[in-house]
């Protein structure tokens, strides 16, 4: 499951074009080396959606990603912590081993405490989105720290992808003994029918997008 924080900091171009849109970049380069392997999505600011189940098809989840904004989350913020838990709950409707990566600038310092309190039961890691030579925040390392999650910075090249999916090959949490695998059959798409909406609006005859 990859959570892609869409916060408003995301928006920062101190990475260009921004952060958030070289964390969709990167979010393609990933899919397209883990082809045909399942990946769901989960964008998260001060609330949690689940935005695609689990799937195989990375074209799907890489046009629901493209749609993803700070303008369309309801509440601005850090809600890591419920992404989290929306991640384990897909793996356990699903009954299948799984990781998270996480895509973030930054993790505020309350959700970093809640997460050394009480750290999930699944393998983390972070893509830290800064700038190059710029220090990873803070509350992102406590956050690692305390759910024994690596690290990787952002690179120019994809260098930082090839480890993340290096990392995704031999790190996961164990399917339940009790479920069967490969049943990824959700309905869950909170954020879609916002999504749609935008898709539809921006494709209306004498609409532009610059």
């Amino acid at each position: 499951m990859v959570l892609l924080k869409a916060s408003t900091t995301m928006n920062a171009s101190d990475v260009q074009p921004s952060r958030l849109e070289r964390s969709k970049h990167k979010l393609t380069d990933l899919l397209e080396l883990r082809e045909g392997a399942a990946t769901g999505l989960i964008a998260y600011s001060g609330s949690a959606h689940l935005v695609m189940p689990l799937t195989r098809d990375r074209r799907i989840v890489t046009a629901m990603a493209a749609e993803i904004s700070p303008e369309i989350m309801p509440v601005d913020g850090d809600a890591l912590g419920r992404a989290l838990e929306e991640a384990a709950r897909v793996f356990d409707r699903a009954g299948v081993p799984g990781s998270v990566l996480v895509i973030a600038d930054a993790v505020s310092p309350s959700q970093a405490d809640g997460l050394a309190a009480s750290p999930p039961d699944l393998p983390v890691q972070f893509l830290a989105v800064s700038p190059p030579n710029a220090p990873i925040d803070s509350g992102l390392q406590q956050a690692a720290r305390a759910m024994n999650a690596t690290i990787t910075e952002l690179t120019i090249d994809q260098s930082d992808v090839e480890r993340i999916a290096r990392t995704a090959q031999t790190e996961f949490r164990a399917a339940p003994l009790d479920e069967g695998g490969d049943k990824w059959k959700d309905a869950g798409y909170y954020l879609v029918a916002v999504i749609a909406l935008i898709g539809l609006a921006w494709s209306r005859k004498g609409w532009v997008v610059s």
